[in-house]
């Protein structure tokens, strides 16, 4: 018994490092697989330049954030982390804001 513990263990630390725990204002916390995680921020982040409300749990578990949380994923994705266009989204107005008055470039 004691080696399937020792498995599991083992197993339970590497899962636990490839995630991002995001605690909510009501005490609990989402917990997102990382590539998930950075994969959907980003696709939240275009809805959002494209002026379309980003949906979604990661979108969503951001909104519900704590301060706290919110303000250390900002920085992140300020550092450049996250890439260029998540620093720019950043530094134009925050993370997940929609853009308004975008101009109709279909013609």
């Amino acid at each position: 018994m004691s080696a399937f513990d020792g498995w599991l263990r083992r197993l339970s630390g590497r899962a636990a490092r490839d995630t991002v725990s995001v605690p909510q204002v009501d005490g609990s916390v989402e917990i997102f697989p990382a590539e998930e995680f950075w994969l959907a921020l980003f696709v939240g982040q275009a809805n959002a330049a494209a002026g379309v409300v980003p949906e979604g749990p990661v979108p969503d578990a951001i909104r519900s954030a704590t301060p706290e949380t919110r303000a250390r994923i900002e920085a992140l994705a300020a550092s450049g982390q996250g890439g260029d266009f998540m620093r720019r989204a950043v530094e134009c107005g925050g993370l997940l804001e929609v853009a308004e008055h975008v101009p109709d470039l279909s013609e």
